[in-house]
């Protein structure tokens, strides 16, 4: 079975009180934890924006962004989970709106590419969870790529069985900042 990192757990538990992330596609914004999304709105690579109240107080913080399926292939036998969907360094934050939500932008593209939601059928809904933490600062795409054992080019099998608790760990991430996660079925 799938093992969920203690980051998702927490971030799974903290969105449904309160949105501390909005995930952002050109057709729909998830604002609210658990919103039901199709593949093909999800498929684009997201914005994201975090609330103000989340982010770190010095104006130099980066952040990394982890984007991960807790559910494959089936959420009742989710043997080949997590499968990490996108993994983003070097995001800075932007100017708040008027919700208190600051764009976080920076990396062109992702260390690993971003890749949209593809639950098989006759699957029930999977949960797509992104997790923001607060970059160490001497992380760089080329310490990351060591440090986690990532090719140029991250293939599926790469993706699957994602130890997210450790590659916490060997990134020196700290406690998760924001979460926030949607749901698609195929």
């Amino acid at each position: 079975m799938g093992k969920e990192s203690q980051s998702a757990q927490k971030a799974l538990a903290a969105a449904k009180t309160t949105t501390t992330l909005r995930i952002h596609y050109p057709e729909a914004t998830v604002s609210e934890a658990g919103a039901n999304i199709t593949i093909p709105v999800a498929t684009p690579t997201p914005t994201l924006s975090i609330h103000k109240d989340a982010l770190k107080s010095a104006s130099d913080t980066k952040y990394v962004v982890v984007s991960i399926d807790l559910d494959a292939p089936f959420p009742s036998f989710s043997f080949l989970s997590p499968i990490l969907h996108g993994l983003g360094i070097d995001f800075v934050p932007g100017t708040p709106d008027a919700d208190g939500f600051v764009p976080l932008t920076g990396s062109a593209e992702w260390l690993v590419p971003y890749r949209g939601p593809g639950p098989p059928k006759p699957s029930s809904a999977h949960r797509y969870v992104f997790l923001v933490f607060e970059q160490p600062k001497a992380l760089d795409a080329a310490k990351a790529r060591s440090s986690l054992g990532l090719a140029e080019e991250v293939g599926l099998t790469a993706r699957m069985w994602w130890d997210e608790d450790g590659a916490e760990k060997k990134l020196g991430l700290g406690e998760v900042l924001a979460g926030n996660y949607f749901l698609t079925q195929a």
